[in-house]
């Protein structure tokens, strides 16, 4: 089993509070689990067992298989040129960009999407040490 850390109240209720004001995760609950398991610099949040989010830098984002808080986020189209390096890890350039869903502001959390793939710009990718321990159990 992972080594994950099982948070007590005091520490998950103010975590809970954060997570609730990403869009997706506004009903979690303060009596749920919340543990935590370390990768590399970032720390994977579950809630009653399942995968939530990630804080990475001090900042939360739902991780990719969490499929309602990433259809509630803005999200930019990039052209398939594009789908490689962004799946990659690298950062979305204005060339690759061929639409815009939503309103969002500089370091505001997007989904970036083509008509295959779905990542979370340069914080979180398929392939990427989160997405090892997230991923759907199917793919495993």
């Amino acid at each position: 089993m992972p080594d994950r850390t099982i948070l007590k109240d005091r520490e998950a209720k103010p975590l809970v509070e954060a997570l609730n004001k990403i869009p997706g995760l506004e009903q979690l609950s303060h009596k749920s689990r919340v543990e935590t398991e370390l990768v590399k610099n970032s720390e994977v949040i579950f809630v009653d067992g399942h995968p939530v989010a990630f804080r990475k830098d001090g900042q939360l984002a739902p991780v990719l298989s969490n499929s309602l808080a990433l259809e509630k986020m803005p999200r930019v189209t990039v052209d398939m040129g594009a789908v490689p390096h962004v799946t990659g890890g690298a950062d979305v350039m204005a060339p690759g960009v061929r639409g815009v869903q939503g309103s969002f502001r500089e370091k505001d959390l997007v989904v970036v999407v083509d008509e295959k793939h779905k990542v979370i710009a340069n914080l979180h990718y398929v392939g990427d040490l989160i997405w090892e321990i997230v991923k759907p159990v199917a793919q495993r």
